[in-house]
C-alpha cells in the first residue's frame, strides 16, 4: 500500500488510464445539495485565496496491462465522478463559444482529464461508472438524448447553468480545481485487503464528528500562534464546560442564535454557513460560545449558586427534556443582564417544569417542544415593554399555545391525573412524580431516587397485580372493571421498602402488618394508615386528595397581561394535529421564511422548492403503484388524468383538490420519498 498526497489533476491525468467503479460500489448519488457546497468551496476559495483545499482521500487498486492501466475506485467515486461533471462543463462551455477563456487549454481538459485521445471505444472515456450511471455519463460526451432522471445529467446541468451565473470567471474556477488536494491510497493487488481497508477508513472510530469540524473550521488558516491562542482562551474552555457535549452544545447554541433547529448530523454544515453568511469574526464568536457555555455548564450541572433555581434545574433534567435548553440559556443571558431578578428566574423555571410535566400526564407529543423554546425568548422580545413585564408576557404566550403545544389546563390536568396509567411511565418518570409528591411541604425530604436505585424502596400497587379471592370480595362485583381502570393509576400507586413483604396481601395486613402502612414514615402512606378498606371509592378519595397536593407542585399560571395579533404557534410537518380550521399565514423551509396565504399556497411552493431541488423523487412518484387506490390518483405525468391538476415541472402534476389534511398527508409521502424529516418543514398557524 502507498499513500501519497497529490494534486487531484495530477491523479487524473495519466495517459491510457481508466478510473472503474467496481460493481459491489453504490450508484452516484451526490445531489444538488452536495455539488452546491462544493461549488460554494471553490468560490470560497477564490474569495479568500486559499491556496489549497484538501478534496478527500481516494482509494484505488491499481492493475496494469498491455493495452491500458486501470483503478479500480475502492473509495472516493463521489469526488471522482462530481468533478469530473464539472470539467466537462467547463470544456463544453468553452467549446461552444458560450464563454470565453484567456488561459484555459480545452484541448488539454478533454484529452488528459475526460478521455483516452488514442485509445479504441471501449477505453475512450476515463471514468467508468456503474450501471446506469456510466450510460448516462457516457451521452453527456456523445450528446445524444440524455437521462433526464440521472443524478450524473442534474449534476452537469447544475454546473453548467452555475458556471454561466459568472460568479467567478471560468478561468478562476479552473484555476481552483487546479488546487484541490487529495490523498492517493494505492493498494497492491493481491496483497492488500481492500475491505480491511475501507473499513479502517470509514471506521466509527476515525470519523471527525461535528465539533471536531467546527474547531477545525474556526482554527484552520491561523498561524499557529493565534490558533493556540484561540484554543486556550476559548475553545478548550467550552470543550470543558459542555462536559465535552460540544456538538449538542453548538446545536443549542445556533438554534437560539437563528430561531431554527438544525439538522444534528449538519451541525459542522450549519456552523459554517452562520458564520459566514453573518460575516461574524471567529473571536468574537468564540467569546460568545464561552459566555454561553457557562449557562449550560449550570444546566448540566444543576449548579447556579441559587438553591430554589439549582432544585428546579435539577428536576427539569430528571425529566430529560434537553429541548428546553436553547430557551433556558437565553434566560440566564436575560438575568446576567439584569433584565430579570432572581426571584423572577425562579418562577419562569417553575413555570417550565410544570409545563413540562403537565404535558407528560396529557400525553402531549413531545415533539412539540422543540419548536416552543425555539420561539420563546423571540416571542417574549418581539414585545415592545418586554423588560418591564417579561414574566407576564413569558406566563401569556405559554398560556395561549394551542393544540400539540397547549399548556395543559386545569381541568385537562385533573382528568389526566386521575386515571393515568401511571405505571406504564419510563421508570424515570415515575420516580419524579412520586418523589415530588411525597416531599411537598416536607422540610425532611426523602432521597426517593436513590433509595429506589439502592432497591430500598420500590412502587407498589395497594390493590395487588394478581387478585387474590379475598381482593375480589373486598372490591365487589365489578372487580373486574375496577382492576382495568385502576391498577396502574396514581391512586393505587404507593412507595414501601417491604415490597416483597406485601405481596398479595389483603389491605388490613398489609396496613397493620409490621413494617406496613401503619409504620411507614412516607407521607404517601398516611392517608392508607387512617382507613379500614381499599375499593374503588377509596382509590378515588386517595387521588383526588394526590391531585389537591399535584395542583399546587405543578401550577396552572395567570396573567392579565394581553397581546393582540401575535402569532405563538410554530408546527412542524411531523406535528399530528388537525389543522383543518386553521389558518396558515407563513413557512419556514431550508432556512427561508415564506408568508403564504392559505394551505394550498403553503402546498404549491414545498412542491416546487423540491422539484427545484431534485426533480427525480417527484418522477418516481408518478410511477409509483399506492396501496390506497386514492394516491394513486395524485400525482401523474398527464394533466387530463388528475381532478384539479398543479403543474410543477415538466409533465409531473400533482392533485390539488384536497383538504387540508389530505395535502400535509401528500407532503409526507413526497417527503418520505426526498427523505427529508418532517421537522425541517415548519408553519405558523393564527
Amino acid at each position: 500500500m502507498k499513500a501519497n498526497e497529490k494534486y487531484l489533476i495530477r491523479f487524473l491525468e495519466s495517459s491510457d488510464t481508466n478510473f472503474v467503479i467496481p460493481v459491489y460500489q453504490r450508484n452516484y448519488d451526490w445531489k444538488k445539495e452536495q455539488c452546491k457546497q462544493l461549488y460554494d468551496d471553490l468560490v470560497s476559495m477564490i474569495k479568500n485565496n486559499y491556496k489549497t483545499h484538501f478534496f478527500g482521500t481516494i482509494v484505488s487498486i491499481y492493475n496494469d496491462s498491455a493495452r491500458s492501466r486501470e483503478y479500480l475506485i475502492i473509495d472516493g467515486q463521489q469526488r471522482i465522478t462530481t468533478i469530473s461533471l464539472l470539467l466537462l462543463a467547463i470544456y463544453n462551455l468553452i467549446e461552444s463559444g458560450r464563454l470565453k477563456s484567456d488561459s484555459i487549454i480545452k484541448e488539454k481538459i478533454l484529452n488528459q482529464y475526460l478521455i483516452n485521445q488514442y485509445s479504441n471505444e471501449e477505453c475512450k472515456i476515463k471514468l467508468k461508472p456503474i450501471k446506469e450511471d456510466r450510460n448516462a455519463f457516457e451521452k453527456l460526451f456523445s450528446k445524444d438524448e440524455l437521462i433526464e432522471e440521472s443524478n450524473i445529467t442534474l449534476n452537469y446541468n447544475y454546473f453548467y447553468e452555475r458556471i454561466i451565473l459568472g460568479e467567478i470567471t471560468i478561468d478562476e474556477l479552473y484555476s481552483v480545481v487546479e488546487r484541490l488536494m487529495i490523498v492517493e491510497i494505492e493498494l497492491k493487488n493481491g496483497e492488500d485487503d481492500p475491505q480491511l481497508i475501507f473499513e479502517s477508513l470509514n471506521s466509527t472510530g476515525l470519523d471527525l464528528t461535528d465539533a471536531d469540524k467546527v474547531r477545525n473550521f474556526i482554527l484552520m488558516n491561523k498561524p499557529s500562534k493565534k490558533q493556540e491562542e484561540l484554543y486556550n482562551n476559548y475553545w478548550n474552555k467550552v470543550e470543558k464546560n459542555t462536559n465535552y457535549l460540544v456538538t449538542q452544545f453548538i446545536r443549542d447554541y445556533l438554534t437560539m442564535k437563528e430561531n431554527k433547529i438544525p439538522n444534528i448530523n449538519k451541525i459542522y454544515v450549519s456552523f459554517k454557513k452562520y458564520i459566514e453568511d453573518n460575516d461574524i469574526d471567529i473571536e468574537v464568536c468564540l467569546k460568545d460560545m464561552l459566555k454561553f457555555s457557562t449557562y449550560y455548564k449550570s444546566l448540566i450541572t444543576s449548579n447556579t449558586g441559587m438553591k430554589d433555581a439549582d432544585i428546579i434545574i435539577k428536576n427539569i433534567n430528571k425529566l430529560e427534556v434537553t429541548v428546553s435548553y436553547p430557551f433556558l440559556l437565553e434566560v440566564f443571558d436575560d438575568y446576567k443582564n439584569n433584565e430579570i431578578n432572581e426571584e423572577e428566574l425562579v418562577e419562569v423555571l417553575k413555570i417550565i417544569e410544570s409545563y413540562i410535566f403537565r404535558r407528560i400526564i396529557c400525553k402531549a407529543p413531545t415533539n412539540a417542544l422543540n419548536k416552543v423554546f425555539m420561539n420563546l425568548s423571540k416571542e417574549i422580545k418581539r414585545i415592545e415593554n418586554y423588560k418591564e413585564n417579561y414574566l407576564e408576557i413569558f406566563k401569556y404566550i405559554l398560556t395561549n399555545k394551542k393544540s400539540s403545544q397547549r399548556f395543559p389546563s386545569e381541568d385537562e390536568f385533573k382528568l389526566k391525573f386521575l386515571e393515568c396509567d401511571v405505571y406504564s411511565w419510563k421508570s424515570k418518570n415515575k420516580i419524579y412524580l412520586l418523589e415530588q409528591l411525597e416531599n411537598y411541604d416536607n422540610n425532611e425530604k426523602v432521597d426517593i431516587e436513590n433509595l429506589i436505585n439502592e432497591k430500598k424502596l420500590s412502587i407498589e400497587h395497594i390493590m395487588p397485580q394478581t387478585l387474590t379471592l379475598s381482593w375480589k370480595n373486598a372490591l365487589g362485583e365489578g372487580y373486574n372493571e375496577v382492576y382495568a381502570k385502576y391498577i396502574g393509576t396514581i391512586g393505587n400507586l404507593t412507595l414501601t421498602g417491604y415490597n416483597s413483604s406485601l405481596s398479595n396481601k389483603s389491605f388490613i395486613e398489609k396496613r397493620d402488618m409490621e413494617k406496613g402502612f401503619k409504620d411507614s414514615r412516607l407521607k404517601l402512606n398516611k392517608y392508607l394508615s387512617e382507613i379500614d378498606e381499599w375499593n374503588e371509592e377509596k382509590i378515588i378519595e386517595r387521588a383526588n386528595k394526590l391531585y389537591e397536593i399535584a395542583s399546587n407542585i405543578w401550577r396552572y399560571p395567570t396573567s392579565n397581561y394581553s397581546i393582540e395579533d401575535e402569532n405563538n404557534n410554530i408546527f412542524s410537518l411531523e406535528d399530528e394535529d388537525d389543522f383543518t380550521n386553521a389558518k396558515v399565514e407563513k413557512f419556514i423551509f431550508k432556512e427561508e421564511i415564506i408568508k403564504v396565504k392559505n394551505w394550498t399556497d403553503l402546498y404549491e411552493n414545498i412542491c416546487s422548492i423540491l422539484y427545484e431541488i431534485n426533480p427525480i423523487p417527484f418522477i418516481r412518484l408518478t410511477k409509483k403503484e399506492f396501496d390506497q387506490d386514492y394516491l394513486n390518483k395524485r400525482f401523474s405525468t398527464e394533466e387530463d388524468s388528475i381532478r384539479r391538476s398543479y403543474k410543477i415541472g415538466n409533465n409531473v402534476y400533482i392533485e390539488k383538490n384536497l383538504s387540508t389534511e389530505a395535502k400535509l398527508q401528500t407532503l409526507r409521502i413526497i417527503f418520505d420519498e426526498y427523505g427529508i424529516d418532517y421537522s425541517e418543514l415548519l408553519f405558523g398557524i393564527k
